[in-house]
């Protein structure tokens, strides 16, 4: 099973490295590793460089820009077993991912989408009948239960923090 570590947003240079938007919360990590997996092929890691929070691969197969390109947009995945192993009550961003949300009273909120890091919380953007964002908060999480996708959040306290689309 993989998991998603990382978005490829660019070629990088002629000679075909990648421009990665790593999907953790330490880039260092990255140095750990050997191979990554792309759409299900395993790549060599060549060389790697880490600048300006973005992480830059050269991997084994892709030699030049154009091959490059080819895999801008795609996702960056390692199997599980050479995951880090995670403190108790934090996640994987893509075990999140496609989780269904309930409140504590059972009623439906949507499906997790999308995890934005950008602040002191992750916010968690879940798509339903009405579209909502509301950030990660120990107050708020009821349960996470992975290997059912499944999170209940406090109903009282997501009617504080929700902010719904228009």
């Amino acid at each position: 099973m993989y998991i998603t570590i990382g978005q490829i947003i660019k070629a990088q240079g002629i000679k075909g490295e990648l421009k990665i938007k790593p999907l953790t919360d330490d880039a260092l990590r990255y140095k750990k590793l050997k191979r990554v997996n792309i759409e299900g092929k395993d790549y060599e890691i060549k060389s790697l460089r880490i600048s300006d929070n973005f992480v830059f691969l050269a991997l084994s197969g892709i030699v030049d820009r154009n091959t490059a390109e080819m895999f801008v947009g795609k996702e960056i995945c390692i199997d599980r077993i050479h995951a880090v192993n995670l403190p108790e009550d934090t996640y994987f961003i893509s075990d999140i991912i496609g989780c269904e949300v309930f409140l504590s009273d059972g009623a439906l909120v949507g499906k997790v989408d999308y995890v934005h890091q950008n602040g002191a919380a992750d916010v968690f953007e879940v798509k339903g009948e009405r579209n909502v964002m509301f950030p990660f908060l120990n107050r708020l999480m009821v349960s996470v239960d992975i290997p059912h996708k499944k999170v209940v959040v406090d109903k009282d306290e997501f009617a504080k923090v929700a902010v719904y689309e228009d």
